[in-house]
């Protein structure tokens, strides 16, 4: 896949891109990359795991957006959608989303998540701007799967909801 001349292209991320990729990511507010997801290792295992569902958008062949996208074959999940700052606004975000969509629904999955830090009002305007529904109804919760501790005690009488 040659990337065009002055053209902004979108093609798939590949293992080859985890050094430009990290570059865009490192340079952008609202991007958060923990420490044992700034890998080589994770970013190859993760690009392989989604072929094709990781995007990146290239003027020749610098990376100046890009997007992770994994799934659970129901529902995907969107990670680290970003552009440069030099090429925001011309709408290469929502050009890579819409491209996520296509691929998305291609492998027929209909919905796609994704996580806003809450003091990205960017990052928070751009979602809203572009349709995203802005979930009000849930919240979040994290367990590490490495943790030292064992979970606490507790919860074993409250009833539990899954989605």
């Amino acid at each position: 896949m040659s990337k065009l001349k002055n053209r902004i292209e979108i093609f798939p991320l590949s293992t080859g891109d985890y050094a430009a990729a990290m570059a865009l990511w490192q340079g952008c507010d609202g991007i958060r990359l923990r420490q044992e997801n700034a890998s080589g290792t994770f970013f190859y295992r993760f690009i392989a795991r989604n072929s094709g569902l990781c995007l990146g958008a290239w003027i020749k062949d610098q990376l100046i957006g890009a997007v992770l996208v994994g799934h659970d074959s129901r529902r995907a999940y969107l990670y680290h959608l970003a552009v440069a700052q030099i090429h925001r606004r011309q709408g290469i975000g929502r050009r890579l989303v819409q491209a996520v969509l296509k691929e998305l629904r291609r492998i027929d999955i209909s919905k796609a998540h994704l996580f806003v830090e809450m003091d990205n009002e960017e990052g928070m305007s751009f979602w809203q701007a572009i349709g995203a529904e802005h979930r009000t109804d849930l919240t979040a919760f994290s367990l590490t799967a490495g943790a030292t501790q064992p979970l606490k005690e507790g919860g074993q009488d409250w009833p539990l909801a899954f989605i």
